[in-house]
């Protein structure tokens, strides 16, 4: 284990907000904390463990490094259009069935990444912790690498040598972390889907962004959102120790402006699976079910729109571009 700093500002002035043990993946049965830095309010887990030590925190069950079959590819692509249609309701006579939809019951928020192909952007495609590139968490198949290779020139970056081993067999460009990314290349869009707040050193993560965005490209950066609702009732209610740090949206924003990045769109948005989860190992109130019905699941989904309004939706989406300040200065920071 490590102690740091905060990593946006680099103070040493913390206080503690919170810990737990690894109640969601049970990996371990360690204490972890979250600490607030008291200048920049940025939150992170520390102690932590090192980037020898954090591969062993992991669950089996985690990742997205495991080949999937096609044939289950289609299923997911299905299942997800059912869940979020008018008949997932005839889905009920069948419990398990209907267990699996209320699973995939999301809000309607464009994907991005197919928004950039959509509009004929230019530019290739880098996505950073992409696993074996056949799934996308919360966008699924269709935004995933191999979908994509279709389209254009996609790459990936991603530590599991298996993952990098499918996405090889595939055709696609990858590597195993940034430094190994050629300082020479350029990428019209880069994503981090849920990655950031695994990594040691977001601030290195937005500089590499910054260099190797094309002026005219945009970078997407999905992560959870730690000033949402599921947040504010249970701020234990987090995955420890993998995640690493726990962003607001003003954090975010914070580590775009440093690195001469503006954000175009900022949203947060929530899905009644992730309280349903939280709720079945103990981490949210009794009242909160473990089990949800399909019509339950789209009632909270409902009284969930005006939360994610607010800015209190469990995750959030930013894309950023260059600022025009940045263009016209050159700096990278």
């Amino acid at each position: 284990m490590e102690y740091v700093n905060c990593d946006l500002c680099g103070s040493d002035q913390l206080e503690m907000v919170t810990s737990q043990t690894d109640r969601l993946h049970g990996a371990t049965e360690e204490i972890s904390q979250i600490v607030r830095c008291v200048l920049c309010g940025l939150h992170f887990t520390n102690p932590r463990p090192t980037a020898l030590e954090i591969a062993r925190y992991y669950g089996s069950s985690y990742s997205f490094h495991a080949k999937t079959p096609k044939w289950r590819c289609q299923l997911n692509r299905f299942l997800n259009a059912i869940a979020n249609s008018p008949f997932a309701g005839w889905a009920s006579v069948f419990p398990p069935l209907a267990k699996s939809l209320v699973a995939r019951i999301k809000p309607p928020i464009e994907d991005p990444v197919l928004r950039f192909y959509k509009e004929g952007a230019e530019g290739s495609f880098l996505d950073i912790g992409c696993g074996t590139g056949i799934h996308a968490h919360f966008w699924g198949a269709d935004s995933a690498l191999q979908s994509l290779k279709g389209r254009g020139d996609v790459a990936g970056v991603e530590i599991s040598p298996e993952a990098r081993s499918a996405l090889t067999s595939e055709g696609i460009r990858c590597w195993p972390d940034l430094a190994s990314v050629p300082s020479a290349e350029r990428f019209g869009l880069i994503r981090m889907n849920w990655s950031l707040e695994h990594v040691h050193s977001p601030k290195e993560y937005f500089s590499f962004i910054a260099k190797h965005l094309l002026e005219d490209g945009q970078a997407i950066i999905t992560v959870p959102n730690y000033s949402g609702l599921i947040y504010r009732l249970a701020p234990d209610c987090v995955e420890l120790p993998v995640h690493l740090y726990h962003f607001r949206p003003v954090d975010i924003l914070a580590y775009g402006k440093q690195f001469g990045l503006s954000a175009v769109e900022c949203k947060t948005f929530s899905y009644p699976e992730m309280f349903r989860a939280a709720a079945s190992v103990g981490l949210l109130p009794q009242a909160f079910p473990a089990r949800l019905g399909i019509a339950e699941a789209r009632v909270i989904l409902d009284f969930l729109k005006p939360m994610d309004t607010l800015g209190w939706g469990n995750d959030m989406l930013v894309v950023f571009k260059k600022s025009q300040f940045h263009q016209k200065s050159g700096d990278n920071a």
